[in-house]
C-alpha cells in the first residue's frame, strides 16, 4: 500500500507542475537549477514540501537566485506566480528596493528587451506568506525569460517558494 501512495504523490506533483517552465520552482531540490548569488535552501517552506529559498543580508545589497527559461515559439504571454515571506526587510528610498520576485526578457544574444517590467511582487517589513502573480506580454524577439527572487538593494530576510512560469498563447 505504501508504494502506491508514494507513486500517487509523485504523479500528482508532476501533473501539478506540468505547465511550469522552471526547474525546481518549489526548491525541493535545494537551489539545484538556480544560479545562486548569496541565497540558501531553507526548511521554512510555504505549504507542501520541505524546502524554500531564503536570502539574508544584514546590510543593504543585492542577493538572491535567478533562472532563465526558453520561451516556446508562438507564445505571447507569460504568467508568473510565486510566494514570498519577509522578515524585517528594509529597502532603500526607491520603490523597487525591496524583497522581490522580478523578471526580464532577453533576445537570443542575451540582450535585455523591453527594459525592466514591473516586479511580479515586492515586500518590505515583516509579512507572512503572500502569493504574487502577474501576466506579462512577451516582447517581440524575446528568446528567454529570466526570473529572480532576491533582495534588491535591501536588507533583512526574504523567503521564496513555489515559483512558476507558464507560457500562454
Amino acid at each position: 500500500m505504501r508504494p502506491f501512495l508514494i507513486l500517487a504523490t509523485l504523479l500528482n506533483t508532476a501533473i501539478a507542475q506540468a505547465d511550469n517552465a522552471l526547474v525546481n520552482g518549489d526548491f525541493e531540490l535545494g537551489l539545484s537549477g538556480w544560479i545562486n548569488d548569496g541565497a540558501a535552501a531553507s526548511t521554512v517552506e510555504h505549504a507542501q514540501g520541505e524546502r524554500a529559498c531564503v536570502v539574508r543580508l544584514p546590510v543593504a545589497g543585492w542577493s538572491g537566485v535567478h533562472q532563465s527559461v526558453a520561451i516556446p515559439a508562438g507564445r505571447s504571454q507569460a504568467k508568473v506566480t510565486g510566494w514570498t515571506r519577509a522578515d524585517s526587510v528594509r529597502g532603500g528610498k526607491e520603490n523597487w528596493e525591496r524583497g522581490r520576485i522580478s523578471i526580464d526578457f532577453h533576445n537570443a544574444k542575451g540582450d535585455t528587451l523591453g527594459g525592466y517590467p514591473p516586479a511580479v511582487g515586492q515586500v518590505r517589513g515583516r509579512i507572512g506568506w503572500t502569493r504574487m502573480e502577474r501576466l506579462y506580454a512577451i516582447p517581440s524577439g524575446a528568446a528567454t525569460l529570466r526570473i529572480e527572487c532576491g533582495l534588491g538593494n535591501s536588507s533583512g530576510t526574504l523567503y521564496c517558494d513555489d515559483l512558476s512560469v507558464e507560457f500562454l498563447p
